[in-house]
């Protein structure tokens, strides 16, 4: 039924049976699945790369070497480098996301040779972001392989003396930051991994719709499809979730929400909240059927797999961040985005879309807030906000509604949530999920879990109804308290520049954006651009483009020299004028002789040149190829004297102008510093006359030795 999943995913077992019990034990208990021994990753396929694997960089000298051995050749692992410093301190470096050199956030490796008694310091040098929650109490995950076999510890929030500050190596590149912690790890030789969020592959993703697929009750009311392959010919998959409809007319009144979640692959916290929403909206309760009655679910649980697989945190391999290419014409280098717009457009000639949401990360900031888009048709003023203040009120303890915002930035037209707005939807959100923890209510400076941000998935659900409850009371009472929010933040913005003004009734008039700061705090514009694999083919055209520029003759810069100029292109016009009817009237020795042509110069006898005054243009070219002296001597100008009123008399009218900036020649070149027409369309379509096959480069994990 299933095909797509039948090749993608096959059943994982292990030889030991005490290690295939305690790994099902595990899953059956959320104690999520890390990578087993042996599992290595080195290409964007999950499974990896067929062929020899390199042995790691250090070979113990004997049991009492207490050299830790790190890796990340696995599903979302991205370790490039690690080097010993001192006895029990490493640094380490990240690898970037593929084909680029930047987006160094995500983290996730392994160590063994671990010694329970040490102090270990670990000093990742080469992050990007000025700020981060490091700064301000978030702590690293850890796993350790023993704990969970023995006590049923999963991932775990652990490190001390933790920093995050400025590298002070200053070459004149971009600023590097470093992130430092020690630890004492739990137990002699475990295996423990460290990260900078919970991991959520796409072998998770691919073994929670195996499940679905395989449940009776389920797989009737999901239908599981294939939205698209991605770049690296992963499955990027759609489910369609809703009950079946008794007639068509209740199945063309239903209204439809389109859920998302990982564009940024280093955001595995959005796939956590998805995974609660499906947990919730596939389950049995009465709300979730509800739900499925009255609504059409269109879901991408992951839009971005080849980043989750090779570890990225920001960027497909494309090298670009997918959540600012929704308005890309680019099939083939965006297919996730291409294809996923292109669904919801035809879905919105189907039916309303009453809401979409893409489930993100935040690095810099607590808690769970919105990203919206304020509206300015006054018949739904403020009707954008009313989602988030109810998910606020159903979620006061992880929800922020004061940290929503709802300003719509020139930099981020090309997000999810302002394309989808500009196509129609009026609720149309970034769900940004902190990767550290809350500051509000009984949470407070608590980190989050995996099943808090799973029941954000069912608050989604449960706020769903209320927004769309038959009795208008709780929409309009949070429309009326929304009034009274935005009447105190503009009286705080005209204190704050100190004014005191009596608005009265027109205070509804001052437009939302003025008063909302920006939605900053990402780097996305640092991967705005081509895609990787085009670059290369642009740069090549710049740089053919500045040859011919520099092959190009400067013209005459004042108005002496053009005087001159032109006094030499007539002159050069009048002896060939002078050449041609003497030719006919049978000078033709004369001016062989007296001609400062070269002998050898080759004189077209075409019909069309002779009975053509050349235009400057093609005088000009004719002078520079045929190496013409511009220089007459005196028995040239006595022939044009004589033979000046002849010549005119016999030069032949024409009856059609030619502008000398048009050309007729179709096989000529285009002037070097003109842009060529096909370079303008080479992404918008191939060209007819010659098959174009875009070739990728090869995709491929940099490890460290």
């Amino acid at each position: 039924m299933f095909p797509a999943l039948e090749t993608d995913i096959k059943q994982e077992t292990r030889s030991d049976p005490y290690e295939d019990f305690m790994y099902r034990h595990l899953q059956y208990y959320g104690y999520y699945k890390v990578p087993a021994k042996g599992s290595y990753f080195t290409s964007a396929r999950v499974g990896g790369k067929r062929g020899i694997i390199k042995e790691l960089a250090v070979t113990l000298q004997g049991p009492e070497d207490n050299t830790l051995l790190f890796e990340s050749r696995f599903e979302s692992g991205n370790l490039q480098k690690a080097v010993r410093v001192d006895t029990y301190e490493y640094e380490l470096t990240l690898r970037t996301d593929l084909y680029t050199n930047k987006h160094t956030q995500w983290f996730y490796f392994r160590v063994q040779n671990t010694r329970k008694d040490a102090t270990y310091r670990f000093t990742i040098v080469n992050l990007l972001k000025p700020k981060s929650l490091y700064a301000v109490g978030m702590k690293p995950l850890m796993y350790s392989q023993l704990d969970a076999k023995t006590r049923n510890i999963g991932w775990r929030r652990e490190g001390s003396e933790i920093r995050y500050y400025k590298n002070n190596t200053d070459d004149g590149q971009q600023p590097f930051y470093c992130l430092t912690w020690t630890i004492q790890f739990p137990h002699d030789q475990d295996t423990c991994f460290f990260a900078h969020f919970y991991p959520y592959t796409y072998t998770d993703l691919q073994y929670y719709l195996l499940s679905v697929a395989n449940n009776p009750l389920q797989s009737q009311f999901c239908k599981l499809r294939t939205l698209c392959r991605s770049l690296a010919g992963n499955t990027v998959y759609l489910l369609t979730i809703t009950n079946p409809s008794r007639t068509p007319q209740e199945a063309a009144a239903k209204k439809a929400v389109v859920l998302s979640a990982r564009a940024h692959p280093g955001e595995s916290n959005g796939s956590w909240v998805m995974k609660g929403f499906l947990d919730f909206i596939l389950s049995n309760s009465p709300d979730a059927e509800l739900l499925r009655d009255i609504f059409v679910f269109k879901v991408v649980p992951m839009l971005n797999p080849d980043g989750v697989i090779v570890g990225n945190y920001r960027c497909s391999l494309a090298g670009r961040d997918l959540n600012r290419h929704y308005k890309t014409i680019l099939k083939e280098s965006f297919p996730c985005i291409w294809y996923t717009k292109n669904m919801i457009k035809r879905l919105l000639e189907e039916r309303e879309v009453l809401l979409y949401c893409d489930f993100h990360g935040h690095s810099r900031k607590n808690n769970i807030f919105l990203y919206g888009c304020n509206n300015s048709d006054r018949k739904y003023w403020l009707h954008e906000r009313v989602f988030p203040l109810m998910l606020s009120k159903n979620a006061p303890e992880k929800f922020s509604f004061h940290s929503c915002n709802f300003k719509v930035q020139k930099s981020k037209e090309g997000t999810g949530r302002v394309v989808m707005w500009r196509m129609g939807i009026l609720n149309s959100y970034t769900m940004e999920s902190t990767f550290g923890g809350s500051t509000l209510g009984n949470k407070r400076d608590t980190h989050f879990t995996t099943e808090d941000l799973k029941s954000l998935g069912y608050h989604v659900c449960d706020t769903l109804l209320d927004f769309c409850d038959p009795d208008r009371a709780k929409f309009m009472q949070c429309l009326a308290e929304l009034k009274e929010l935005l009447q105190q933040e503009i009286h705080k913005k005209f204190n704050e520049l100190g004014q005191d003004m009596d608005l009265g009734e027109s205070w509804n008039d001052i437009s939302l954006s003025d008063i909302e700061s920006s939605t900053s705090g990402s780097d996305s514009s640092l991967s705005d651009g081509l895609p990787a694999h085009l670059l290369n083919i642009a740069d090549e055209l710049n740089q053919k483009k500045k040859m011919d520029k520099k092959k190009k003759k400067k013209p005459p810069q004042t108005r002496k020299q053009r005087n001159e100029q032109y006094q030499k292109n007539n002159l050069v016009r009048e002896l060939k004028s002078t050449e041609d009817a003497l030719e006919r009237a049978g000078f033709a020795s004369t001016v062989q002789k007296r001609s400062t042509f070269p002998k050898n110069a080759d004189h077209t006898s075409s019909s069309t040149i002779q009975n053509e005054k050349p235009r400057p243009s093609e005088s000009r070219l004719r002078g520079r190829d045929k190496g013409l002296s511009l220089d007459a001597s005196e028995a040239t100008a006595l022939v044009l004297t004589k033979n000046k009123e002849k010549v005119q008399r016999e030069k032949p009218r024409h009856t059609a102008a030619c502008s000398p900036k048009t050309s007729t020649d179709t096989g000529r070149e285009p002037a070097p510093d003109a842009t060529p027409r096909w370079l303008q369309n080479r992404l918008l379509a191939p060209r007819r006359r010659r098959a174009t096959m875009v070739v990728y480069p090869s995709l491929h994990v940099y490890t460290y030795p």
